[in-house]
């Protein structure tokens, strides 16, 4: 009995201390793409805002309706109180999922969490992020390809839902899992059917939140004419670093503890006991990594943004979990290595792994509830009034309660660089301020400029 409970027990205790250790950083550290998950649901859920047709976004919805459903649950009063509800239900759900990934695949999954953990750690805390909410959802599926004999219809149909509405760089996994779980239960009715149903409830609970016509025009059709030439700029060349990204890592001489986390791990899987797994799954497991790390891959992005990588670095620790975990154990050097492999991730740069004061403001400012620029705001706000920041103040709508003066809650320095999304930013201001004669472009760019001078909020009051 006491077998059976202690691995859940343990994951028990991991989750406990993550979710004290997060709590440091509830007040200082943040995103601008968290703070628009938080603001667009506060806006769904008190204002009757709709996702796309009154709030602009090149992401996918769910994260936004997660958080519209937490704040109309628990209706959080202030800012720190959205980020605790939001960040402490990141813990849960992935404690939630955790439990699944011990249940189904035996203490030695231990490991793989205690990893995972790091990595969220590392990267991106419990910031309410897509990333963090297919964490492992991702690595439910990841392992099913591989061992058929794991595979729970619900489990699949779910995890292949969440992540369709989630992070669209993962939907080449949810493709092959969904193709793979069809394929080998054609004749299994009933299967297909328990599938079906758990795949479906993301999906009909998503499409009948959003104005689809303009969820098409601003996922698709401005991701693809926009944001994707934007960042990718020659698509050749961003295409084979994507899937050289693992030998590009080890080409890093920075030691950071992210870099000499990657470089480890692709040791790991790709070189050391290369016996010990067939050199197909090999190309198998490099072909995945170069889909999922197609949005997100270390050694050639910005590092401000690294958050991106981590479904990336994921699945690279859920290969080694698999190459060395799975099957009979050949306990040599190199699995013994890996075994202590956490201990040494963690040991590296101990500092790495816990919240810091120093990251404040390190991607967006985060004013305080009670803050001279809010009490301003606040004090001055009337009947009609409406209200426009820049780049990604974003919380500041939240705080204020002031009607947002067009759909763009957030305008990057990239959407400047738009042929689509600046011309309409322009327009939502015709008619409605006074610029000097042809000064508009000159105003916009010099508000988005503003990112850089940590001396207050930028942006328009009207």
């Amino acid at each position: 009995m006491i077998k059976k409970t202690l691995p859940f027990l343990l994951v028990t205790l991991i989750f406990a201390v993550i979710l004290n250790l997060s709590l440091s950083s509830y007040k200082y550290i943040n995103t601008h793409d968290e703070d628009d998950n938080l603001v667009s649901g506060f806006l769904m859920s008190r204002n009757g805002y709709r996702m796309s047709k009154d709030i602009f976004t090149h992401h996918l919805p769910g994260a936004y309706l997660i958080s519209e459903e937490l704040d109309r649950r628990f209706k959080p009063q202030s800012t720190d109180q959205s980020v605790f509800v939001h960040r402490t239900f990141v813990t849960v759900w992935n404690y939630l999922w955790a439990l699944i990934i011990v249940a189904i695949w035996g203490p030695f999954s231990l490991w793989l969490i205690v990893v995972v953990e790091l990595l969220r750690a590392n990267y991106l805390y419990s910031l309410f992020h897509a990333e963090n909410l297919v964490a492992y959802p991702m690595i439910y599926l990841l392992l099913t390809l591989f061992m058929r004999e794991k595979i729970k219809p619900v489990l699949t149909g779910l995890a292949s839902g969440l992540i369709t509405v989630l992070l669209s760089p993962l939907w080449p996994l949810a493709w092959l899992s969904s193709g793979q779980f069809l394929l080998l239960n054609r004749r299994k009715f009933r299967n297909i059917l328990w599938w079906s149903l758990a795949f479906l409830i993301p999906m009909v609970w998503t499409v009948t939140q959003i104005d689809i016509r303009e969820f098409g025009l601003q996922f698709f059709s401005y991701n693809a004419r926009t944001y994707a030439p934007l960042l990718m700029g020659n698509p050749w060349l961003y295409s084979l670093k994507s899937f050289l990204a693992p030998g590009m890592a080890m080409f890093d001489f920075s030691w950071s503890t992210k870099v000499v986390v990657i470089q480890l791990l692709s040791l790991s899987l790709f070189i050391f006991d290369f016996k010990k797994i067939s050199f197909k799954t090999l190309v198998v497991f490099g072909l995945l990594l170069g889909m999922i790390g197609f949005r997100g891959t270390p050694g050639f992005r910005n590092p401000t943004l690294d958050f991106h990588v981590l479904p990336w670095v994921i699945t690279l620790a859920t290969m080694c979990w698999y190459k060395y975990f799975v099957g009979p154990q050949r306990k040599n050097w190199a699995w013994m290595m890996v075994l202590v492999l956490p201990l040494v991730c963690f040991l590296w740069r101990p500092a790495d792994y816990f919240p810091k004061q120093s990251e404040a403001g390190h991607m967006v400012i985060r004013y305080g509830d009670s803050s001279p620029v809010v009490n301003f705001l606040n004090s001055e706000k009337r009947g009609g009034d409406t209200l426009f920041t820049l780049p990604a103040h974003t919380l500041l709508y939240r705080q204020t309660n002031i009607t947002p003066f067009n759909k763009f809650l957030f305008y990057l320095p990239w959407m400047e660089r738009s042929p689509i999304l600046f011309p309409r930013l322009i327009d939502s201001f015709r008619d409605r301020l006074l610029f000097p004669s042809g000064g508009n472009s000159e105003i916009v760019s010099e508000l988005s400029r503003s990112k850089s001078d940590r001396s207050g909020a930028s942006g328009v009051y009207t």
